[in-house]
């Protein structure tokens, strides 16, 4: 009796999923964008039925320490994504940073784990060009009020507290209109 009452509470705070055939096709398209703008290593695409991880590459400057230790800017940078079968909804997916980076709001060295709002807030309409845009801005516009709390990350928030990132002079990317 217990059984059947604790697997009904489980159905009931269980989260959303999309039938099978669409799910694959939601996740087909969602990787068909990061293909197009370039950003899947494709060999890493590795699928199941639940899942589907994939290694991309994304271009924003950050930095980086160096042997020596010195701070030094770095264009790419590498993370993993894991899509599973709660994707679109909260909790389908999830971000690992891989790449060395120097910033107060990622962690690559202990948990991979990145802060950002749009993955806090990660909603079934939220889809992966937009996130991958935020996370090129978060990697260029570090926020050092709210640092992770790990050494590197707090070395970091102070670095870039009392040298905030320069404006780029002139964006050639962005077209104003009028």
């Amino acid at each position: 009796m217990l059984g059947a009452y604790a697997a009904s509470i489980l159905k009931v705070f269980a989260m959303p999923t999309l039938p099978l055939q669409i799910w694959v096709e939601r996740v087909k398209n969602e990787v068909g964008v990061l293909r197009q703008m370039g950003l899947i290593e494709e060999d890493t695409i590795v699928s199941t039925e639940e899942t589907v991880r994939l290694v991309m590459r994304i271009r924003a400057k950050g930095l980086v320490k160096d042997g020596s230790g010195q701070l030094v800017p770095q264009l790419q940078h590498r993370l993993q994504i894991e899509i599973n079968r709660q994707f679109p909804y909260p909790g389908g997916i999830k971000f690992h940073w891989l790449s060395p980076i120097f910033h107060p709001n990622i962690d690559p060295y202990e948990t991979g784990y990145i802060c950002l709002n749009v993955l806090k807030k990660w909603s079934q309409l939220s889809d992966l060009s937009t996130t991958v845009k935020a996370l090129e801005m978060l990697v260029t516009h570090p926020n050092p009020e709210d640092p992770l709390n790990y050494p590197t990350c707090l070395e970091a928030a102070k670095y870039f507290a009392d040298n905030p990132p320069k404006e780029e002079e002139k964006d050639d990317d962005v077209l104003v209109i009028d």
